[in-house]
């Protein structure tokens, strides 16, 4: 079944250390635009999400944003390289006494010197990854759920639109007699202003004949008909929406065709009708995965 490429899902994790909450939203887009918000202190993450949710989220435009909420004050802030923060305190002492300035001037500096923070130590790190990772799969089993339930919302406004045509190929079917009739009726009044002395009979039943096919408009109508089968069955299957779009296209192109050929306003009519319809479910399947 078709899933929809608007979507929101969330989810928390706790442990003994803090409590994370993972926060899925989406919007169409032709191809996966992810955006991802993460705390400064699992910054070093920022690929490995990236690579595991792309291979979860297949389009659409995806913010994914992971907060996290510390509960001791040591986990709060990034811990001090105490063996940096003396080398660096060590160096600018030595320089400021080689200056003759007083050392507090450029000591008060140190907390800008790079590499004084040291991240989390690893075996917290690992295991802080591991809870990322639940977190944000809990988070996507319920953005998953919403996308389904919006693809069965637009599966019946699709399979709507689309029965629809195929009601108005019906309604061309019955018209077509009459719209027949009225074309050799025209012919024959076009017939009788001619002298038949003049009147080659092979060349007249050649161009009768050509000029007939050119107006009929069967195979069109079956090849729609086939179309709006085919379209129905794709919806069944999963990410279809590029391919319904190329369905959708060709739809327009027999739709076109019997616009062209008809040449009947009750025709013409229906031919309208079929185009609306055609261009709402275009419209549609722009939010379909």
């Amino acid at each position: 079944m078709i899933r929809s490429m608007t979507g929101y899902g969330q989810a928390e994790k706790e442990t003994e250390r803090f409590t994370i909450k993972a926060e899925f939203k989406s919007l169409n887009n032709k191809f996966l635009e992810l955006n991802l918000r993460l705390p400064k202190v699992w910054q070093s993450r920022d690929l490995e999400l990236r690579r595991e949710i792309t291979k979860l989220v297949e389009r659409g435009s995806c913010s994914v944003n992971i907060t996290v909420q510390f509960k001791h004050a040591e986990d709060k802030v990034m811990p001090l390289n105490k063996d940096v923060a003396a080398y660096y305190l060590k160096e600018l002492t030595d320089v400021c006494n080689h200056a003759g300035i007083n050392p507090q001037m450029l000591s008060a500096n140190l907390l800008a010197m790079p590499n004084l923070f040291q991240p989390a130590d690893e075996e917290n790190n690992e295991h802080d990854g591991k809870t990322i990772m639940e977190a944000v799969s809990k988070a996507f089993t319920e953005f998953e759920k919403f996308r389904i339930k919006e693809g069965e919302m637009l599966a019946d406004e699709l399979s709507r639109m689309t029965q629809a045509i195929v009601q108005l190929v019906k309604e061309i079917e019955v018209i077509e007699p009459e719209r027949m009739e009225t074309i050799r009726g025209r012919i024959e009044n076009e017939l009788k202003q001619l002298h038949e002395d003049n009147l080659d009979k092979n060349r007249f039943e050649q161009e009768l004949i050509y000029y007939i096919e050119k107006l009929d408009i069967s195979e069109e109508k079956s090849r729609l008909l086939q179309h709006c089968q085919y379209f129905m069955e794709t919806m069944k299957t999963k990410s279809a929406g590029k391919k319904l779009g190329f369905i959708a296209q060709e739809m327009g192109r027999e739709i076109n065709t019997i616009g062209s050929k008809a040449n009947h306003f009750k025709i013409q009519q229906r031919v309208v009708e079929m185009k609306d319809e055609l261009e709402k479910i275009k419209e549609q399947i722009n939010n379909v995965i």
